[in-house]
């Protein structure tokens, strides 16, 4: 009896004091208030809200009272959007079922409450492609729980574990990439020099695509390692669901919410997306950047003033498949943990008007060390970096847009990873290594909530990627400081030496119905095979010995995969049925091809990687078993159970 009622007074502690959200909790920035809110900026009907997404709760409530003050600029079915927003994140009127539940307290001095929630989402898509070799089928099946509340009327927490069930084939284009020798190697001077005849160990890394869905459009779930069913043991465990089994994951964080939600602290791994232009957008810290654990604050001091500052730490990319025997030390029982011990901080400041938005800010991947000025907000890294030596990755990176509400908006976005100097020429000189984004967003009336948006950004060979280092404090062995977290950039999610044309159309007619077409044009150099272009790939490494000779040519120095993607999706809800019911569906068309140069110019590259290809070198079109044409339709099926 003791032992029960122990238990029952712990539980009881549990549910009433480790738990805190509601509305200081954040929202996934996967959610459709992010689309209605853009929208309703661009219109006037709110104030202008960071660039710092997930936004708290509190924060929305907030732009939403303002929206609602302006309502009679609302359709009628824009406002029913916002209500069943409002309804949703209501979970004190919630009724009590065997997947949601939960109990609050609202005294006059104590506020605690307990929720959950259970949701299953699936997900089959695949690709039929006129070389058969391509035809992959992919899945994911993922039963989910959430479990949010509030501790006082200031803090929330939320926690959400997952498992995932799934399978994703890869095609292997090629194992030959070269991404660079290891920097500081004995002989590596002396080779590119002419003073050595032996070749230094070359690296190399493997391509992998996922054809089950379209390029640059998968964003995988689980974390860690994946278990095979075929071996349910550590000998089972891969990096990658090359064959059907089963992994998990989970996403938590506490954040505190002051002055309606516009002062905001948090620490947690969660989803997150800074100085996005538009939703997907951004350069610097995108939407499409896997989730690390972090302690990140936002102040809007004045209405036309913001403030936010990030430290976390990375996790290692688990990819040997892709990199195996890839470093210098790599060996026999070491993975990619070895090489990726990575913190990363980022600041930045924001400037709103009511015709224009800037902001600037500075970023840092530094290896994993007591360094109190990264972690300290009010820090220029660059400048910071003199003081301590030059061993980390820095970047800087701006945003300027200009708007005119209820019509639309205009901006210009930069991320520079480095340029050496004035003497560089941006457009020829490899080591000016940058991201850089023109776009347009147009709101449409008479619509709800839609938009057209239109951009085109360029990711420069080797921007985001960063040379391993062997002199770092306290390692002594190398230390990859690219710009990636768990294998995926942190930045735009095109590799390096790629440029995009973008445009998409989306639209809600009905509060439970979405639906948005769009289109990619995407050029990208080739990451393998006989004429493959240096730095089109996020693990590749610019040498010491030659950074400053190198020359890019985009399209003229080698091969290059030209690729035309047009997307038609929907996404429909039932609420009124006795299972709540989301059903998403999407169909691709995939239109790929290759172009090279002439064999003889390409072959010209010396052991500098110097070549005689320039602007005026001609491209032509070609179709072969090492970079084929590809024609391909695919079609993506999701259905979620229990959560909206």
């Amino acid at each position: 009896m003791k032992n029960k009622l122990f238990v029952f007074i712990l539980a009881m502690f549990i549910c009433n004091s480790l738990v805190f959200a509601q509305n200081n909790m954040s929202i996934g920035i996967d959610d459709n208030i992010y689309r209605v809110l853009d929208s309703a900026q661009a219109r006037g009907l709110c104030d202008f809200l960071p660039t710092v997404k997930p936004y708290s709760l509190k924060r929305i409530k907030y732009a939403i009272d303002q929206i609602l003050e302006n309502q009679e600029k609302l359709t009628v079915v824009e406002r029913q959007i916002i209500e069943n927003f409002l309804d949703k994140n209501n979970f004190e009127d919630r009724k009590k079922n065997l997947f949601q539940t939960g109990v609050s307290n609202h005294k006059e001095k104590w506020h605690c409450s307990f929720y959950y929630d259970f949701s299953f989402e699936s997900s089959v898509s695949g690709g039929i492609y006129t070389n058969s070799d391509f035809n992959q089928v992919g899945f994911d099946f993922i039963p989910a729980w959430r479990f949010v509340g509030d501790v006082s009327k200031y803090f929330s927490y939320n926690m959400s574990p997952f498992f995932d069930i799934s399978s994703m084939k890869l095609y292997e284009c090629g194992n030959d990439y070269f991404i660079g020798y290891p920097w500081y190697d004995d002989g590596v001077e002396e080779y590119m020099i002419g003073f050595a005849h032996e070749e230094p160990r070359r690296r190399y890394i493997n391509k992998f695509l996922n054809t089950s869905y379209l390029p640059y459009s998968y964003k995988k779930r689980w974390d860690g390692q994946f278990y095979y069913f075929s071996d349910l043991s550590a000998n089972g465990t891969d990096s990658w669901a090359k064959e059907p089994g089963i992994s998990g994951g989970i996403q938590a964080e506490i954040r505190g919410c002051f002055r309606d939600g516009l002062i905001t602290f948090g620490a947690g791994r969660i989803n997150r997306e800074w100085a996005g232009m538009d939703n997907g957008s951004s350069l610097v810290y995108n939407s499409a950047a896997r989730p690390f654990f972090g302690v990140d604050a936002t102040v809007e001091l004045f209405k036309i003033f913001k403030f936010s500052s990030l430290t976390g730490v990375l996790e290692y990319p688990n990819q040997d498949y892709i990199n195996e025997n890839s470093y210098a030390e790599q060996k026999k029982g070491i993975d990619d943990s070895y090489f990726f011990q990575n913190a990363f901080s980022l600041n930045m400041m924001e400037l709103d008007f009511k015709y224009f938005h800037l902001d600037f800010g500075t970023s840092a991947v530094w290896p994993k060390r007591f360094e109190l000025g990264y972690m300290f907000p009010l820090v220029l890294y660059v400048e910071y970096q003199n003081h301590i030596g030059d061993s980390d990755n820095l970047a800087v990176f701006g945003d300027l847009k200009f708007r005119k509400p209820g019509l639309g908006s205009l901006w210009a976005s930069i991320y520079l990873d480095e340029i050496n100097g004035m003497n560089n020429n941006p457009f020829y000189s490899t080591r000016a290594m940058y991201a850089c984004q023109l776009g347009a967003k147009l709101e449409l009336p008479k619509l709800s909530f839609s938009t057209i948006s239109i951009r085109y950004t360029k990711v420069e060979p080797y921007c985001y990627t960063h040379h391993s280092i062997n002199y770092a404090t306290g390692y002594e062995h190398y230390v990859s400081e690219s710009y990636t977290n768990n294998g995926e950039c942190l930045g735009y999610y095109l590799p390096p030496n790629s440029d995009e044309v973008f445009v998409r159309f989306d639209t809600q007619p009905k509060t439970n119905i979405l639906a948005n077409i769009q289109y990619q044009f995407i050029r990208h150099g080739a990451d393998y095979g006989s004429q493959q272009v240096p730095g089109s790939s996020l693990y590749s490494e610019m040498s010491i010995y030659n950074r400053d000779e190198l020359r890019k040519y985009f399209l003229h120095d080698g091969a290059y995969n030209w690729m035309h993607i047009l997307n038609a999706g929907a996404s429909v809800e039932f609420k009124k049925t006795k299972i709540p019911v989301k059903i998403t569906a999407n169909a691709g068309f995939l239109f790929s091809y290759y172009t090279v140069i002439d064999s003889d110019v390409y072959n010209t590259r010396d052991v500098n990687g110097v070549s005689e290809a320039d602007e005026t070198t001609s491209f032509h079109f070609v179709d072969n078993e090492e970079y084929p044409l590809q024609c391909g339709v695919v079609l993506s099926l999701g259905v979620t159970l229990f959560k909206f």
